[in-house]
């Protein structure tokens, strides 16, 4: 099985594929990890590419991340399932403002070794207001009309719940 997981910051696109690659026994992939250097700095696209290139060699994945830059779209048609979290704005900053709560000071496992989880005013700008300007969410939605065969559509938290539990997860 490879499954894609796509949405904006604090949608709970970590949570999900760590849960579905626990569940099916098979690799992640952050696409955080790979984009970030220790101290939070952008690795060159030369180096990105041949690790999440080498990752999708394997037989089964869950890659999560939207990184359009980031062979989109080799793991849009690669995967069997995509997974869309289209959260609303109060949803998805305040799973941002829990996640920093929870481990701030500290490196969270989607992260690359020494990005240690802050929030500055910018990051917060951005889960605020820019995520959900420009036409975004609606790129991300789209994905779903793109591949309706192999796309699913959450819209709230109780939504994904509700799909858990009915793949055992």
């Amino acid at each position: 099985m490879r499954i894609v997981i796509l949405g904006n910051s604090g949608s709970g696109k970590s949570t999900l594929a760590k849960r579905l690659s626990e569940h099916y026994g098979i690799p992640l992939l952050h696409l955080d990890a790979v984009n970030f250097d220790s101290g939070w700095r952008e690795r060159p696209i030369e180096e990105k590419l041949p690790i999440v290139s080498n990752f999708m060699e394997n037989v089964d994945w869950v890659i999560e991340g939207n990184y359009e830059g980031l062979l989109f779209r080799e793991r849009l048609e690669a995967a069997d399932k995509i997974i869309v979290l289209s959260l609303g704005r109060v949803i998805c900053v305040t799973g941002v403002l829990r996640r920093w709560l929870r481990y701030r000071g500290t490196v969270r496992d989607s992260m690359a070794e020494g990005c240690v989880e802050t929030l500055d005013p910018g990051f917060l700008r951005w889960v605020t207001f820019g995520q959900f300007s420009g036409g975004r969410a609606e790129r991300l939605r789209s994905v779903a009309d793109m591949y309706p065969e192999k796309a699913i559509v959450f819209r709230t938290r109780r939504e994904m719940e509700r799909y858990l539990r009915t793949q055992g997860a």
